[in-house]
Protein backbone atom coordinates (compact mmCIF):
# COMPACT_ATOMS: atom_id res chain seq x y z
CA UNK A 1 0.00 0.00 0.00
CA UNK A 2 2.74 2.60 0.95
CA UNK A 3 5.15 1.53 -1.76
CA UNK A 4 1.99 2.29 -4.03
CA UNK A 5 0.76 5.93 -2.85
CA UNK A 6 4.66 6.77 -2.92
CA UNK A 7 4.71 5.60 -6.65
CA UNK A 8 1.60 7.76 -6.95
CA UNK A 9 3.09 11.09 -5.71
CA UNK A 10 6.57 10.69 -7.87
CA UNK A 11 4.13 10.58 -11.00
CA UNK A 12 2.32 13.68 -9.99
CA UNK A 13 5.18 15.41 -9.35
CA UNK A 14 7.18 14.21 -12.12
CA UNK A 15 3.72 15.76 -14.45
CA UNK A 16 3.99 18.90 -12.69
CA UNK A 17 7.34 19.55 -12.12
CA UNK A 18 9.24 18.02 -15.14
CA UNK A 19 12.79 19.35 -14.33
CA UNK A 20 12.95 19.22 -11.07
CA UNK A 21 11.65 15.74 -11.04
CA UNK A 22 14.91 15.22 -13.17
CA UNK A 23 17.21 16.61 -10.44
CA UNK A 24 15.37 14.75 -7.67
CA UNK A 25 15.42 11.34 -9.08
CA UNK A 26 19.47 11.88 -10.26
CA UNK A 27 19.75 12.65 -6.13
CA UNK A 28 17.39 9.68 -4.91
CA UNK A 29 19.90 7.46 -7.73
CA UNK A 30 23.14 8.60 -6.33
CA UNK A 31 21.89 7.94 -2.76
CA UNK A 32 20.41 4.67 -3.44
CA UNK A 33 23.62 3.23 -4.97
CA UNK A 34 25.88 4.34 -2.11
CA UNK A 35 23.24 3.22 0.62
CA UNK A 36 23.80 -0.31 -1.42
CA UNK A 37 27.50 -0.22 -1.41
CA UNK A 38 27.11 0.08 2.24
CA UNK A 39 24.92 -2.73 2.93
CA UNK A 40 27.23 -4.69 0.31
CA UNK A 41 29.81 -4.17 2.54
CA UNK A 42 28.41 -4.75 5.37
CA UNK A 43 27.63 -8.20 4.07
CA UNK A 44 31.18 -8.78 3.06
CA UNK A 45 32.26 -7.60 6.22
CA UNK A 46 30.00 -10.47 8.20
CA UNK A 47 31.11 -13.11 5.83
CA UNK A 48 35.09 -12.77 6.05
CA UNK A 49 35.21 -11.81 9.62
CA UNK A 50 36.69 -14.34 11.88
CA UNK A 51 34.74 -17.14 12.69
CA UNK A 52 34.94 -19.06 16.30
CA UNK A 53 33.74 -21.86 17.57
CA UNK A 54 34.22 -23.46 21.35
CA UNK A 55 34.10 -27.38 22.44
CA UNK A 56 33.96 -27.81 26.45
CA UNK A 57 34.66 -31.20 28.22
CA UNK A 58 33.68 -32.84 31.35
CA UNK A 59 36.65 -35.25 32.16
CA UNK A 60 35.81 -38.45 34.39
CA UNK A 61 37.29 -41.02 36.40
CA UNK A 62 35.12 -43.75 38.11
CA UNK A 63 31.94 -41.70 37.33
CA UNK A 64 33.67 -38.41 39.22
CA UNK A 65 34.54 -35.26 37.99
CA UNK A 66 38.41 -34.74 37.72
CA UNK A 67 38.52 -31.76 35.68
CA UNK A 68 37.69 -29.84 32.41
CA UNK A 69 38.65 -29.84 29.11
CA UNK A 70 38.12 -26.53 26.34
CA UNK A 71 38.57 -26.60 22.46
CA UNK A 72 38.52 -23.34 20.72
CA UNK A 73 39.32 -23.28 17.11
CA UNK A 74 39.46 -19.84 15.43
CA UNK A 75 38.90 -19.35 11.25
CA UNK A 76 40.28 -16.31 9.30
CA UNK A 77 40.20 -16.75 5.86
CA UNK A 78 42.39 -19.19 5.08
CA UNK A 79 43.94 -19.04 8.56
CA UNK A 80 42.90 -21.92 11.36
CA UNK A 81 44.06 -21.33 14.95
CA UNK A 82 43.40 -24.31 17.60
CA UNK A 83 43.81 -24.28 21.11
CA UNK A 84 43.33 -27.23 23.92
CA UNK A 85 43.14 -26.50 27.52
CA UNK A 86 42.49 -29.07 30.21
CA UNK A 87 42.67 -29.24 33.99
CA UNK A 88 42.71 -32.43 35.92
CA UNK A 89 42.74 -33.33 39.30
CA UNK A 90 42.78 -36.70 40.74
CA UNK A 91 44.16 -39.02 43.50
CA UNK A 92 45.99 -42.18 42.43
CA UNK A 93 48.36 -42.86 46.00
CA UNK A 94 48.87 -39.36 45.94
CA UNK A 95 46.94 -36.30 44.58
CA UNK A 96 48.10 -35.48 40.46
CA UNK A 97 46.91 -32.37 39.46
CA UNK A 98 47.60 -31.58 35.74
CA UNK A 99 47.44 -28.87 33.20
CA UNK A 100 48.03 -29.01 29.68
CA UNK A 101 47.59 -27.04 26.71
CA UNK A 102 48.02 -27.33 23.18
CA UNK A 103 48.08 -25.35 19.94
CA UNK A 104 48.46 -25.47 16.22
CA UNK A 105 48.60 -22.63 13.90
CA UNK A 106 47.82 -24.09 9.84
CA UNK A 107 47.50 -22.13 6.38
CA UNK A 108 46.31 -23.26 3.31
CA UNK A 109 45.47 -26.16 5.01
CA UNK A 110 49.22 -27.12 6.10
CA UNK A 111 50.53 -26.97 9.57
CA UNK A 112 52.74 -24.20 10.05
CA UNK A 113 52.85 -24.00 14.05
CA UNK A 114 51.71 -26.76 17.17
CA UNK A 115 52.92 -26.21 20.69
CA UNK A 116 52.30 -29.04 23.40
CA UNK A 117 53.01 -27.76 27.22
CA UNK A 118 52.26 -30.15 30.47
CA UNK A 119 52.58 -29.01 33.54
CA UNK A 120 51.96 -31.57 36.74
CA UNK A 121 52.24 -30.98 40.55
CA UNK A 122 53.80 -27.22 39.38
CA UNK A 123 56.74 -29.15 37.27
CA UNK A 124 56.86 -28.60 33.86
CA UNK A 125 57.07 -32.10 31.86
CA UNK A 126 56.51 -30.98 27.89
CA UNK A 127 57.53 -28.11 26.60
CA UNK A 128 57.75 -28.32 22.52
CA UNK A 129 57.26 -26.07 19.56
CA UNK A 130 57.12 -26.84 15.98
CA UNK A 131 57.13 -24.57 13.22
CA UNK A 132 57.27 -25.08 9.77
CA UNK A 133 60.65 -22.92 8.19
CA UNK A 134 62.01 -23.06 4.71
CA UNK A 135 59.86 -26.43 3.61
CA UNK A 136 61.17 -28.50 7.17
CA UNK A 137 59.54 -28.76 10.45
CA UNK A 138 61.95 -27.31 13.51
CA UNK A 139 60.94 -28.75 16.60
CA UNK A 140 62.53 -26.99 19.59
CA UNK A 141 62.15 -29.55 23.00
CA UNK A 142 62.74 -26.94 25.80
CA UNK A 143 66.04 -25.52 23.88
CA UNK A 144 67.47 -28.58 22.09
CA UNK A 145 66.52 -28.80 18.39
CA UNK A 146 65.63 -31.01 15.65
CA UNK A 147 64.63 -30.68 12.05
CA UNK A 148 62.03 -33.22 10.03
CA UNK A 149 62.00 -33.12 6.35
CA UNK A 150 60.14 -33.76 3.41
CA UNK A 151 56.50 -33.59 5.35
CA UNK A 152 54.10 -31.77 5.33
CA UNK A 153 50.94 -32.16 8.24
CA UNK A 154 48.02 -31.30 7.52
CA UNK A 155 46.24 -32.92 10.41
CA UNK A 156 47.29 -33.51 14.15
CA UNK A 157 46.13 -34.71 17.47
CA UNK A 158 44.59 -31.15 18.07
CA UNK A 159 42.35 -31.37 15.08
CA UNK A 160 40.61 -34.39 16.17
CA UNK A 161 38.14 -32.55 18.48
CA UNK A 162 36.17 -30.58 15.78
CA UNK A 163 36.97 -32.57 12.45
CA UNK A 164 36.01 -36.13 12.00
CA UNK A 165 38.64 -38.36 10.57
CA UNK A 166 36.23 -39.94 7.51
CA UNK A 167 38.85 -39.79 5.15
CA UNK A 168 42.41 -39.78 7.57
CA UNK A 169 44.19 -42.90 8.40
CA UNK A 170 47.63 -41.05 10.13
CA UNK A 171 47.43 -38.06 12.65
CA UNK A 172 50.16 -36.71 13.58
CA UNK A 173 51.36 -36.17 17.54
CA UNK A 174 53.27 -33.62 18.51
CA UNK A 175 54.23 -34.89 21.86
CA UNK A 176 55.84 -37.64 20.05
CA UNK A 177 57.00 -36.19 16.75
CA UNK A 178 55.12 -38.73 14.74
CA UNK A 179 52.10 -40.21 12.83
CA UNK A 180 50.11 -42.58 14.39
CA UNK A 181 47.50 -44.79 12.75
CA UNK A 182 43.50 -44.14 13.04
CA UNK A 183 41.71 -47.48 13.40
CA UNK A 184 38.14 -46.88 12.56
CA UNK A 185 36.36 -49.14 15.02
CA UNK A 186 32.83 -48.30 13.53
CA UNK A 187 31.19 -45.77 12.02
CA UNK A 188 31.84 -42.22 13.99
CA UNK A 189 33.92 -44.17 16.20
CA UNK A 190 38.19 -44.08 15.81
CA UNK A 191 40.99 -45.64 18.37
CA UNK A 192 44.71 -44.05 18.36
CA UNK A 193 47.26 -46.23 19.75
CA UNK A 194 50.00 -43.91 21.15
CA UNK A 195 54.04 -45.22 21.96
CA UNK A 196 53.54 -45.29 25.82
CA UNK A 197 51.07 -48.40 25.17
CA UNK A 198 48.34 -46.17 26.40
CA UNK A 199 44.97 -45.44 23.62
CA UNK A 200 42.04 -42.58 23.21
CA UNK A 201 38.41 -44.18 21.80
CA UNK A 202 36.94 -40.65 19.75
CA UNK A 203 32.83 -41.20 18.99
CA UNK A 204 31.88 -38.34 17.07
CA UNK A 205 28.19 -36.69 16.00
CA UNK A 206 28.13 -34.10 12.88
CA UNK A 207 31.54 -34.07 12.92
CA UNK A 208 32.64 -32.93 16.30
CA UNK A 209 33.64 -35.41 18.95
CA UNK A 210 31.40 -35.99 21.83
CA UNK A 211 32.95 -38.40 23.70
CA UNK A 212 36.51 -39.13 24.36
CA UNK A 213 37.46 -42.72 26.48
CA UNK A 214 41.30 -42.07 27.46
CA UNK A 215 43.00 -45.56 28.52
CA UNK A 216 45.91 -45.72 30.75
CA UNK A 217 47.92 -48.27 32.69
CA UNK A 218 46.48 -47.74 35.86
CA UNK A 219 43.17 -45.48 35.16
CA UNK A 220 40.54 -45.43 32.46
CA UNK A 221 39.08 -41.25 31.63
CA UNK A 222 36.35 -40.24 30.36
CA UNK A 223 35.42 -36.53 28.43
CA UNK A 224 32.19 -36.09 27.31
CA UNK A 225 30.82 -32.76 25.48
CA UNK A 226 28.95 -30.30 27.52
CA UNK A 227 25.29 -29.82 25.93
Amino acid sequence: MIPALILMLMRRYQKNNPQQFLVVRAKFLQVARVALMMVAALVMALMTRAQEKTLSYTVRKNGNKIGNMYVKEVRDGSTIYLKLQSDIKTSFILTVSAKGIEEAKYDSGVMVYSSVYQNVNGAEKINKQISYVNNAYIINNKGKEERLDNIKIYYNLVCIYSHEPARASLIFSDKYQKFLRIEKIEDHHYRIRFPDESSNDYWFESGVCHKIKSVHQFYTAIMELKQ
